[in-house]
């Protein structure tokens, strides 16, 4: 099994990749989204409660699913970890990644864990803004998931196996109301639940651009592209849906 020294330097290779630096808060959708070099399409499915994720590689394409069912915060957390597997191992075949407890896990698993916790925070970012926090209580916990826009779960499990708090510590911060504390300290609660059922099938990346050059090479007619697109979840492109609102300049 990789240590965590060498998964924290994936993580940070990785973030070098994307174009970004060691120690801000990241996009992680859009980055992956973007990186067309890759070739990676995300599906957003409501799949059942024990599965977190699911990774595959066709014809050089990767796709990476994600249960839209489990919270924001989770849902960029198993991105994260999809991307490990299909960057820094060999055998993508067809990854499905489930709930289970740390300690059930399999190595691959565990590394896929860290990697993901490093690329959302890195070593070297949390430490920096430890340096600001006199005690790690719930209310600074729930500021620097914010910040980094990481699970609770994940954060706390992170302070836990950093050192930063107590076994003890940790018990009481994992079952607090989250989302109740995050909206009294001023937060919203988006980090902590799941997208609203209407929103919980969505592709993004590869595929969509995808259809769409091969719809403006005319190699597919218009009606196979609104299929592909209907296919894929995306009838807000076949019908114009959610339009932003156009600015309209005086003559």
């Amino acid at each position: 099994m990789k240590s965590l020294q060498e998964l924290n330097s994936l993580a940070l290779r990785t973030r070098r990749l994307l174009g970004e630096d060691s120690y801000s808060p990241i996009d992680i959708f859009a980055l992956v989204n973007g990186w067309k070099e890759k070739k990676i399409t995300i599906v957003r499915y409501p799949f059942s409660n024990r599965i977190s994720g699911m990774c595959t590689c066709i014809n050089n394409d990767f796709i990476i699913g994600i249960n839209s069912k489990s919270s924001y915060g989770r849902q960029r957390f198993t991105l994260a970890h999809e991307l490990y597997h299909i960057l820094y191992e060999r055998n993508t075949d067809r990854v499905i990644c489930d709930m289970s407890m740390v300690d059930t896990k399999s190595d691959s698993e565990k590394e896929a864990d860290w990697f993901a916790s490093y690329l959302l925070m890195p070593y070297d970012a949390l430490l920096a803004y430890d340096e600001k926090a006199e005690e790690w209580n719930l209310e600074r916990v729930i500021e620097a998931e914010q910040f980094f826009q990481i699970s609770h779960m994940a954060m706390v499990f992170r302070l836990k196996q950093d050192g930063k708090i107590t076994a003890d510590e940790a018990s009481v911060f994992q079952s607090c109301s989250v989302s109740r504390k995050a909206a009294s300290l001023g937060f919203g609660k988006e980090l902590y639940i799941p997208l609203p059922v209407e929103k919980q099938y969505f592709t993004t990346g590869e595929y969509i651009r995808k259809v769409e050059q091969l719809s403006e090479k005319d190699l597919i007619s218009n009606g196979k592209r609104e299929e592909l697109l209907l296919d894929a979840f995306r009838a807000d492109i076949v019908y114009n849906l959610d339009e932003e609102e156009g600015f309209h300049l005086n003559d």
